[in-house]
């Protein structure tokens, strides 16, 4: 991997950031030192206040109260310390097991009631996106955040099949992404309210479709 630093401060993405940021994703960064939360919430606030664009370790450093030297020990460009503060707040969920399909999926996507009202993680969550779209170094972490996320729904909706919840000829992708989209439209498009209530019409609407037919 070649070490070769250019201007973060000018949004120059460093030759070595895609590794980096891979390795952020896979194993994470280390937690344990006192100043890394701040550093952390302190990346939050200022890309919900002025964008991707406008981060610098500089600015995170001072919001922070730490040294650059400090920021650039654990992340070596702005991207990986963005996708790190962003994992710290949306953390991959255990596999719950109510007895049923139902109750599992209210436990999991209820789980998600606190991050989708959290208003700084709106301001923060379309930049990522947007960044994902253009800078293939965010893209490949961001997939890679997102295929691990989906590894608790998935295997809900494969055990629903097992317990004869779920038609065995459904495509569980699919109706992954009908239990999710929905959250994902009013948190980012509409504004709508998340709410306990929405999250069960949305378990209802979508196992209902996804059910074995009548007298199968």
């Amino acid at each position: 991997m070649r070490d070769v630093v250019k201007d973060d401060e000018k949004g120059v993405v460093r030759d070595d950031v895609k590794d980096d940021v891979k390795d952020d994703v896979r194993r994470g960064r280390p937690r344990n030192e006192a100043c890394t939360g701040e550093i952390l919430e302190a990346a939050l606030q200022l890309v919900a206040d002025v964008g991707i664009a406008g981060l610098t370790m500089d600015a995170v450093a001072a919001a922070a109260g730490v040294g650059k030297a400090t920021i650039y020990r654990r992340w070596s460009s702005k991207e990986a310390l963005m996708l790190d503060a962003w994992m710290s707040c949306v953390r991959t969920p255990p596999v719950p097991d109510t007895g049923t399909l139902r109750g599992d999926l209210e436990v999991l996507l209820g789980g998600l009631d606190h991050p989708l009202n959290d208003r700084e993680l709106q301001r923060v969550f379309p930049q990522m996106i947007a960044a994902a779209k253009v800078n293939p170094d965010v893209a490949d972490a961001y997939r890679a955040f997102v295929a691990q996320r989906r590894v608790p729904l998935q295997a809900v909706l494969q055990r629903g099949v097992e317990r004869g919840e779920i038609d065995p000829a459904a495509d569980l992708e699919v109706v992954h992404d009908l239990l999710i989209a929905p959250l994902m439209y009013r948190w980012v498009v509409t504004d709508a309210p998340i709410d306990a209530n929405v999250i069960r019409q949305i378990i209802a609407t979508v196992t209902a479709g996804a059910a074995l037919p009548s007298g199968a």
